[in-house]
């Protein structure tokens, strides 16, 4: 039994340490000559890592803007578009603000590999049509989407990955698209074509010359009928020509955005979908502006504070450790390591869970870590030859603070300001980890140096 419990410490131990070094290390590959971690990097907020800042101006140059549809009303009707469109792609840390004499926009966004795709399509009125490409009537346009989403399919020959953009119409675009797919047929049947030969057949029996005119206008038509097509277009620029080979009555148009052999290019085709996307899911906006200011602004909290802010919560990480080794022993130091453990599952779990960091969030992750070890020390307290009854005990006791924290936390995450969004998130995912941890983890080990 007693090897049994020694074999369990020392499992857990291994388990610690493995977690730790996935966590403060990382697993890396080798990328195009330069090493690449498998792990996640943390998403930083504007105030940690800075900002772009964006003006859009009025387009004079373009035709549409006419002194009729500069008013006010349009102005701030195009700024809550791009609002709309931020939120579509799931930015959460921006600004828009219009000036509403002007029209002028100013945007500050996250600075990430992201931004560049949207200021390259946020100024677009996104007027989305399918047109007859023989006569341009428009036979769909934005009131007939309900929504656009991307999706990504693994290839099954190759080891690339393939970038999809699904317009998804409503019921009354669904009809039209159905009908769409029908009549834009890239097939002729083949009984009309024998049908037309025939009677030509019969009427020019008696002039060579006059039975191939008729052949060369039956080929016309021919020709004529094949070459029925839709041009899908995206602000009068067309984006693409087809025909169809059969019915689509899922009132779903999937459009292939290419493939990519690696993440990196897959994030790419990512961003540039959905920027897309956001467009065409929203309405359309009624001016045209362009990008006339366009500024990184940088952190006003540079590395070495951060990481003198780091080192002081080592400090005194460490200082509490002593204390803890000191007071329990053995259980202490046991305790100690279990915290590095839960330290580093709690900012995998962080940075997989794409939490934006901000600075009111690195004081969340002290505050868990505190937690955390607070709730060590009761059950440690409370312990006796029943560990189950004395975790149990301990639960009972710091449920009385937990619980109105954990309230408190997930009211935060409904918040629209950032900072407070960020705090809440960073102490919801500590209490979880937490508590899941000190079950899989805290208790077994203690447990199994129990006698």
């Amino acid at each position: 039994m007693k090897a049994q419990k020694k074999l369990n410490v020392v499992l857990i131990i291994l388990v610690i340490i493995l977690i730790s070094i996935i966590s403060f290390v990382g697993i890396f590959h080798q990328n195009k000559n330069k090493m690449t971690s498998y792990i996640p990097e943390y998403d930083l907020g504007t105030d940690l890592e800075g900002y772009r800042r964006v003006i859009l101006t009025l387009d004079d140059s373009d035709e549409g803007n006419t002194d009729d549809v500069k008013t006010h009303d349009n102005y701030v009707k195009s700024a809550n578009i791009i609002k709309k469109r931020l939120d579509s792609m799931k930015i959460i840390d921006y600004s828009v603000r219009c000036d509403e004499s002007t029209g002028q926009i100013e945007m500050t966004l996250p600075e990430n590999i992201q931004t560049d795709y949207i200021l390259a399509d946020i100024t677009q009125k996104g007027k989305f049509e399918i047109i007859d490409t023989s006569n341009n009537e428009v036979l769909m346009n934005n009131d007939d989407i309900r929504s656009v989403d991307v999706t990504t399919v693994p290839s099954s020959y190759s080891d690339s990955t393939a970038a999809y953009m699904n317009i998804n119409f409503n019921g009354q675009g669904s009809k039209k698209f159905k009908n769409i797919t029908k009549t834009y047929q890239n097939v002729i049947e083949n009984e009309t074509v024998s049908n037309e030969v025939e009677n030509i057949a019969e009427n020019t029996s008696t002039n060579e010359a006059t039975n191939s005119t008729e052949n060369e206008t039956a080929d016309d038509e021919e020709e004529e009928e094949t070459s029925k097509e839709v041009s899908l277009k995206i602000d009068g620029t067309s984006m693409l020509t087809t025909t169809f080979t059969e019915v689509i009555d899922n009132g779903v148009m999937s459009l292939t955005l290419g493939s990519a052999s690696n993440s990196s290019q897959l994030n790419i085709l990512k961003y540039q979908a959905e920027s897309l996307a956001a467009i065409l899911e929203n309405e359309v906006m009624p001016l045209q502006y362009t990008v006339t200011g366009n500024m990184y602004i940088s952190s006003q909290i540079d590395n070495n504070d951060l990481n003198v802010l780091i080192y002081i919560g080592i400090a005194l990480a460490v200082i509490i450790f002593i204390i803890t080794i000191v007071k329990f022993k053995g259980k202490g130091l046991a305790v100690s390591i279990a915290q590095i453990g839960y330290i580093a599952l709690y900012l995998l779990i962080l940075r997989y869970t794409n939490v934006t960091m901000t600075l009111e969030g690195i004081f969340g992750i002290g505050l868990a870590f505190i937690i955390n070890h607070v709730f060590s020390l009761i059950f440690l307290d409370n312990l006796t030859k029943q560990v189950e009854k004395s975790f149990e005990k301990a639960i009972t006791k710091f449920g009385l603070v937990m619980i109105p924290v954990l309230i408190f936390s997930v009211v935060c995450c409904f918040s629209g300001w950032l900072k407070v969004f960020s705090f809440g998130m960073v102490v919801f995912w500590g209490l979880i980890t937490s508590i899941l941890y000190s079950l899989l983890i805290t208790k077994p080990l203690i447990k199994s140096l129990s006698k």
